[in-house]
Formats: structure tokens, C-alpha cells, sequence
């Protein structure tokens, strides 16, 4: 699988996304808990799975969301959205380990 990272994609237009795959069927695997006091203030986090495809999203106050998929679904998300495919220097999503040492801060919906 080729998965890229597209990076500032603007606060309204990630949780837009997110809102809509959802409605589309996309199941959330896990997030960012909602029972921390910063969710959506300082941070977030999403892992989104369909018919074997995931995606996961992250977002910060600072540099905005970050969206790490298969190529063709970014370019997919980048057309329906009016966004730049923008290849910047992630800061979370190039860590593949970052579930793993979230785990304690996630909600898992398995």
C-alpha cells in the first residue's frame, strides 16, 4: 500500500471529513478520548477503517490536521474538499507506531 501524509488541512475541513465518512459507513476504530480535557482544544485524533481501508487523521491547535492514507484516497479527499495535497513534514502521523504509545490517551470502539 502506498500511504502518504497530507498535512494543514484547515480545523473546519478535517472534522468535516471525519463527519462525513462516517455518515459514509467509515467505522472509528479509535479517537482521541473524549474524556481529556483537550480534545478538539489542543489535540485530536481518529483511526477511520472501510472494506479494508484506513485512514487516520490528526489535529493540532498549532499546525492544523494531518490525514494519512492510501494516495488515492487522499487525491479522492483533496477533490470533494478543495484542499492542496501538501506533503509537509508531519508531526505525528509519520510515527507508525503512534496508536500503540497513545494507547492509554484512546477510546477504543472495537
Amino acid at each position: 500500500m502506498n500511504f502518504k501524509i497530507v498535512t494543514n488541512i484547515e480545523t473546519d475541513i478535517f472534522y468535516l471529513i471525519i463527519n462525513d465518512l462516517v455518515k459514509d459507513k467509515w467505522k472509528i476504530i479509535c479517537e482521541y478520548d473524549n474524556e481529556i480535557f483537550d480534545k478538539s482544544i489542543d489535540f485530536d485524533f481518529y483511526k477511520l477503517a472501510k472494506n479494508e481501508k484506513i485512514i487516520l487523521f490528526a489535529w493540532d491547535n498549532w499546525f492544523e490536521g494531518e490525514i494519512k492514507a492510501e494516495i488515492e484516497i487522499l487525491k479522492e479527499l483533496a477533490v470533494q474538499y478543495k484542499f492542496d495535497l501538501k506533503f509537509n513534514e508531519p508531526n505525528f502521523l509519520q510515527d507508525e507506531y503512534i496508536i500503540e504509545r497513545m494507547k492509554n490517551l484512546l477510546k477504543f470502539h472495537e
